[in-house]
């Protein structure tokens, strides 16, 4: 699991208590391809022939979808993302000399940031690596031409909270349909529909596991 711009990983915890994910964190690089590169360098592993669900959040779904050609896996699921997520000049100027953004981004990342336990989560995620970290990530982001990789076996996913303001439901739909996948709906959510819909990510991620476990079954029977 590659989790978005600036974030340790620590939005997807709840969902990771659940089940057996491994957080990839994005490397400290301006470009997603030397993203890819050192992932593929630290994570060696990666090109075992494995069961494997591949799956990104924002920009670690722009990168996900980068390294999808050169690891083997089965489904690619993606949240909050879409194939061309425009990052204004002003956005990282806003962030460069803002004090408080880490705080401010956590916000406006939820649906409901009244609720002080996934602000908290939320803030300190991106506050354990940095402003700085951020806006190197935002840049790789802004400079990013998405391409869609091949389908892998099992259907793609895309899984949108419905209340995202900084990824609207087009932008889903438009990468849906280039990864030639589905749109799967999360009430309720923001841009980390992971920490504030965790039970319906873990639905989708296991919808995702029957499904290989059921094509894989019919493929050894």
């Amino acid at each position: 699991m590659l989790p978005g711009a600036g974030s340790s990983g620590l939005t997807w915890q709840r969902v990771a208590d659940r089940l057996p994910i491994r957080v990839l964190p994005l490397p400290d690089e301006q470009d997603v391809e030397p993203m890819v590169l050192r992932l593929l360098e630290q994570h060696r592993d990666l090109a075992e022939p494995r069961p494997r669900i591949l799956v990104g959040a924002s920009l670690g779904g722009m990168v996900a979808a980068a390294l999808a050609p050169r690891i083997p896996h089965e489904c690619l699921v993606i949240a909050a993302a879409g194939p061309g997520i425009r990052v204004a000049p002003s956005l990282l100027d806003w962030l460069a000399g803002t004090e408080d953004a880490l705080a401010k981004v956590a916000r406006m990342s939820l649906a409901e940031p009244t609720n002080e336990t996934a602000l908290r989560i939320a803030r300190e995620d991106l506050e354990s690596r940095g402003r700085g970290l951020l806006h190197r990530h935002l840049t790789a982001l802004s400079r990013h031409s998405f391409i869609a990789p091949q389908r892998a076996a099992v259907l793609p996913r895309v899984l949108w909270g419905t209340a995202d303001r900084s990824v609207p439901r087009e932008d889903h739909v438009r990468l849906a349909e280039q990864l030639q996948g589905l749109v799967v709906p999360l009430p309720g959510a923001g841009h980390l529909p992971f920490l504030e819909a965790a039970d319906n990510v873990v639905e989708a991620l296991m919808d995702v596991a029957a499904e290989i476990d059921h094509r894989s079954k019919l493929i050894s029977s």
